[in-house]
């Protein structure tokens, strides 16, 4: 019972790191922040969001990285160079998707650098966007089950991450709804979820 509790630990810390997440995306939060810290906070809200994210989740990686850990299973050969392969496609496409969008606008640096430059939100549909409408998502849960060194506490980050990528997609998507409207509806009615070439495509 002892060693569940590291692994549960990462598990928890790794799902309310998800919460905060899609908590500070939502348009209560942006809300929030306006009353307390005026509507100039709009300005650099995005790039206090993405530093917060990347902060709290490089905490979580510290616990993944120093706290005691039992090995699981290690990809032998000549499978691991299969895996580390695949992997890298996915590394690859993931950064790919990135660049498809305005990275210095999804970062949150734009907003911050030019407060006087309207900044309009664009819905991307584009690259791998047209097959799938969460690509990042699907590429790094490719990265992280694919990882050939599994500990219990890799197995308990990787779990809390994959269903926080199923689940968060659920806010996201009504917000993309209110952001979009009919043209994110359309979007969705044509392009899978999270799968590529999936059947059922609405979530």
């Amino acid at each position: 019972m002892q060693s569940l509790i590291f692994p549960a630990l990462v598990f928890t810390a790794t799902a309310l790191w998800g919460g905060l997440h899609s908590w500070l995306a939502s348009f209560s939060a942006k809300r929030l922040a306006r009353r307390v810290f005026g509507p100039g906070i709009d300005r650099y809200y995005r790039l206090i969001f993405v530093l917060i994210a990347v902060v709290t989740l490089l905490l979580i990686l510290a616990l993944v990285a120093f706290l005691p850990s039992r090995s699981l299973w290690v990809i032998p050969s000549p499978w691991l160079y299969l895996t580390l392969a695949i992997q890298f496609l996915a590394l690859v496409l993931l950064v790919a998707t990135l660049l498809d969008t305005d990275l210095m606008a999804f970062a949150g640096v734009r907003q911050a650098l030019r407060p006087n430059q309207k900044h309009t939100d664009q819905l991307v549909v584009s690259g791998f966007y047209r097959f799938v409408r969460h690509p990042l998502y699907f590429f790094s849960i490719i990265l992280f089950w694919l990882y050939p060194f599994m500990t219990d506490l890799t197995l308990a980050f990787i779990l809390a991450a994959t269903l926080y990528f199923m689940i968060g997609t659920i806010p996201e998507e009504r917000k993309l709804l209110a952001t979009f409207g009919e043209a994110y509806e359309k979007y969705r009615q044509e392009v899978p979820w999270m799968v590529p070439g999936t059947q059922f495509k609405k979530k």
